[in-house]
């Protein structure tokens, strides 16, 4: 054979691999099969009930960083029998067959056995299995115990899955024997909670004096620093007089009397408590919900966004392809998408609504508006959906403006604006309607802002904008409205104002991070996100949020998950349908 040194670098060729055509498989069968027959078995592993597992040290120590410590470092490296402490037999069986096997079955029987275990032998593909079955499993009788046996472990996952969901379903929690065995630090841990979820606060009092109930000569005195985490003021007048204030615990303690009389002086609005836990709302078991934009065309696309997991998540895509969203919200239930425009952007009447009960989402055709309308605007209020301004093929700029009765299923003609406009922005605001900005007949941008009163079917100017806006976002929340960025012209606006009903007066606030047109504007929680939109020269996936408490702006640190400038967006309460982790 010629020597390899004699060829030619020219025709030496790279050297050949080889791979073994079977599978992994074959090793574990392999490996499995000499256990079974002891051979070259060199360990013997003793549980409490001194029964014995063979098995070879060099497996176990590739498999398991704890029996790699033990062979290699510890004093019982050199012997062939060891006792295994706090594992039972046949959990060590099982790990031990999957060392050698790569299968294991976790099921409602063995996981409190096998998490431990695994957890103590390293075995991370184990804990991983076993977190996943006790998370499938939650619910409210078990929820509690699983959090405690996740952190016990430290199973980082599932301590977060199971402290949502505990939060997230707590009343049906607090009357369960897991939630009245907790103690006082747990208790207040979980009603202290921002994102604890209960249709009203009442089911906070309730969990607490239930707790206290349950073991009272012992927890008796530990009733004022748990009442201090109710927020009484979110309850009702009503319910404060004839059920916690008579209440036989509250009555014969004076800090909670205390907090009772805070409450009810903050209902009547004779005294505010500035930085107190007890006014704050907590967050309610809503997600903002995303659909469409002009960037995703004809588009079923449905995404919302958790603020409980700070997460984007597709929701279920919807039956019916449509464009150009302005969706407003009625009865929670109903989401209605009013006009906009058809293929070529010619404007249309066509009004769809989508039930969030329905499985699967669909659009539905709804009664036409009587006036085709592109660019327009949309609020709600009293279960009436309001279609004002925008502009059509036919007429141009429009200054009218109509109705649709939710009851009636009717729309009719109401009292037109002042100014002609479109590109606007609209919000609703203790029950009246305000158009701020946009475009007038000669695209000039406007700073003016009129208030329809639908009592009296009127149109009124308020005060004006400091900037002149249209293509900006508009928002309420905690009594003030908002408008955001938006152009003057031809400019990007990174600045930012509220109006104040109360003085009639416009405040610039802290800007913008990232100036955007056509973005949507949400309130949710507390919080004002703007969502989407477009800088000058791409449309956005971006979201960020302002706190009106520190007058700051902070981005949402996932992105959604498309583009969207022009988007429908509302805050809804939560779709059965949706998953929460």
């Amino acid at each position: 054979m010629q020597n390899t040194n004699d060829i030619p670098e020219s025709r030496r060729c790279e050297p050949a691999k080889f791979y073994k055509k079977s599978t992994f498989v074959d090793m574990y069968e392999g490996l499995q099969s000499l256990r079974n027959s002891e051979i070259f078995c060199d360990i013997k592993l003793e549980t409490d009930d001194h029964k014995i597992i063979t098995a070879h040290k060099v497996v176990l120590s590739a498999a398991s960083p704890y029996f790699h410590a033990m062979f290699t470092n510890f004093a019982k490296r050199n012997h062939d029998l060891v006792v295994i402490r706090k594992i039972d037999y046949n959990s060590l069986l099982l790990l031990v067959n999957f060392i050698y096997t790569g299968q294991i079955v976790v099921t409602e029987e063995n996981v409190q056995d096998l998490l431990p275990a695994a957890n103590l032998l390293q075995l991370q593909e184990v804990k991983e299995a076993c977190c996943d079955f006790l998370q499938s499993q939650l619910c409210p009788t078990n929820c509690i115990g699983i959090n405690a046996m996740a952190d016990l472990h430290s199973c980082t996952k599932l301590i977060r899955s199971s402290e949502l969901y505990i939060l997230q379903h707590f009343p049906d929690v607090f009357g369960g024997d897991e939630f009245l065995s907790l103690s006082s630090e747990q208790v207040i841990k979980l009603i202290s909670s921002d994102k604890l979820t209960v249709p009203s606060e009442e089911k906070v009092f309730e969990s607490v004096i239930s707790w206290v109930k349950y073991e009272l000569d012992s927890r008796q005195c530990i009733l004022p620093q748990l009442m201090e985490h109710v927020r009484l003021a979110l309850t009702s007048k009503n319910y404060l007089l004839k059920i916690v204030a008579k209440d036989p615990l509250i009555k014969k303690c004076l800090k909670c009397k205390h907090y009772v009389s805070e409450a009810l002086k903050t209902l009547k609005a004779e005294e505010l408590i500035p930085q107190s836990i007890r006014i704050k709302p907590r967050h309610q078991n809503k997600v903002i919900l995303v659909v469409g934009g002009i960037e995703s065309g004809l588009s079923n696309s449905l995404e919302y966004f958790d603020p409980i997991t700070d997460q984007w998540h597709f929701g279920p895509e919807l039956i019916t392809n449509h464009r150009r969203h302005n969706l407003v919200v009625i009865k929670d239930n109903f989401i209605f998408d009013v006009g906009g425009y058809k293929n070529g952007l010619s404007p249309y009447r066509c009004v769809h609504v989508l039930d969030l009960s329905s499985k699967p989402l669909c659009w539905l055709p709804s009664d036409d508006m009587l006036v085709e309308r592109q660019f327009l605007g949309v609020g709600a209020i009293n279960d009436n959906i309001y279609a004002v301004g925008g502009l059509n093929d036919r007429d141009g700029d429009l200054k009218s403006a109509e109705v649709f009765d939710f009851n009636t299923q009717e729309w009719r003609m109401i009292s037109s604006m002042n100014t002609m406009r479109s590109l606007f922005a609209v919000g609703v605001l203790n029950d009246l309607l305000y158009v701020v900005g946009g475009f007038d007949q000669s695209l000039q941008a406007l700073n003016t802002v009129e208030c329809y009163n639908p009592s009296i079917d009127k149109w009124t100017p308020v005060a004006n904008m400091c900037e002149r806006r249209s293509c900006a976002g508009v928002g309420v929340l905690n009594g003030e409205l908002y408008v955001v960025s938006g152009r003057n012209g031809s400019n990007l606006l990174s600045s930012v104002e509220k109006y104040r009903p109360s003085t009639g007066v416009w405040t610039t606030i802290a800007d913008i991070l990232l100036p955007r047109k056509y973005a949507d504007v949400v309130a949710l929680d507390g919080l004002l996100y703007v969502i989407g939109g477009m800088n000058n020269t791409s449309v956005l996936n971006s979201v960020e949020y302002y706190n009106p408490n520190t007058n700051t702006w902070a981005m949402v640190t996932s992105k959604m998950n498309m583009m969207h400038f022009s988007p429908g967006v509302v805050a809804i309460n939560r779709p059965k349908h949706f998953t929460t982790c």
